[in-house]
């Protein structure tokens, strides 16, 4: 009986390693998967607005002709 006890206090300390191991390499591909959306939606909203301010650009010079 001591045997299956000794074992099982073994085997908790091996299994809480591996959820902690498994929880911070989910946690780091979370961390890779929100900075590649949030480059995107960077990227995305800078060519945007660089759009509207040609677009406004080419206005102005109408309007100054």
């Amino acid at each position: 009986m001591s045997t299956s006890s000794g074992s099982g206090g073994g085997g908790g300390g091996a299994g809480l390693f591996q959820r902690l191991s498994s929880f911070l390499i989910g946690a780091g591909f979370t961390a890779l998967a929100t900075q590649y959306y949030i480059f995107e939606e960077l990227r995305t909203g800078n060519k945007e607005i660089l759009q509207k301010q040609r677009e406004i650009e080419s206005r102005l010079t109408k309007l100054e002709k």
